[in-house]
C-alpha cells in the first residue's frame, strides 16, 4: 500500500502527489491543469482548469457557450478530494445551484442537495458548488487499493457528471 493511504482516505500529502501528478501530465499534453498553493493552509495546495463548452440553458432547449473553472482541492474533514466548481454564463454571471440543475441532466432522479451542494472552498473558503464531499467518500473506497492515482480514478468517475472529461493520457497513470 502507498505511503499515506489508509484504507478510508488520503492523507493530505498522498493527494499533493495525486495533484502534482494531473499537472505533469497537463503540461506534457497542454490540457490546462495549474497548481495553486495557499502557504498559510494545512491543506493549501489544489489544481484549476478553465475550459469552456456548451450548455443546455434553463430556461428552454437551447445551448449556451460556459466557462467552468474547476478546482480539486482536498477536505480535511473528509479526508478526500473535492471538485468544486464555478460557471460563468456569456453575460459574465454565475450560474446558480439551481440553474445548473435545471440545465444538467446527467444527475438524472437524485436529490439535489445530497449530490451537489455550494459550500466553501476547502481552501479558498469562497462558495463555489461541489459534488457534496460524502458521496466523494464512497465512490474513492473503489480506486484506493488499487489505483496508482485514486484522484485521477475518482475524476474519470465524476468529472462527466459536470462536463469535466479527462483525456486518455491521465487514465494511462491509474
Amino acid at each position: 500500500m502507498e505511503i499515506g493511504l489508509k484504507m478510508d482516505h488520503l492523507s493530505v500529502e498522498y493527494f499533493g502527489k495525486c495533484i502534482h501528478d494531473i499537472v505533469s501530465i497537463s503540461d506534457a499534453i497542454l490540457d490546462g491543469w495549474v497548481m495553486k498553493i495557499k502557504d498559510d493552509s494545512e491543506n493549501g495546495k489544489y489544481i484549476v482548469k478553465k475550459q469552456t463548452t456548451l450548455l443546455k440553458a434553463p430556461e428552454d432547449a437551447s445551448e449556451v457557450p460556459v466557462t467552468f473553472e474547476y478546482h480539486v482541492a482536498y477536505n480535511i474533514s473528509y479526508g478526500v478530494p473535492v471538485l468544486c466548481f464555478n460557471i460563468w454564463q456569456p453575460d459574465g454571471s454565475l450560474l446558480t445551484l439551481e440553474g445548473y440543475w435545471k440545465s444538467n441532466t446527467a444527475f438524472g432522479d437524485s436529490n439535489m442537495y445530497e449530490t451537489l451542494t455550494q459550500m466553501d472552498h476547502p481552501v479558498l473558503c469562497k462558495h463555489f458548488l461541489s459534488l457534496h464531499p460524502c458521496k466523494t467518500q464512497e465512490i474513492l473506497q473503489t480506486f484506493l487499493a488499487t489505483s496508482k492515482n485514486p484522484v485521477i480514478s475518482w475524476l474519470t468517475v465524476v468529472g462527466p457528471f459536470v462536463s469535466l472529461n479527462l483525456l486518455e493520457e491521465y487514465v494511462k497513470h491509474c
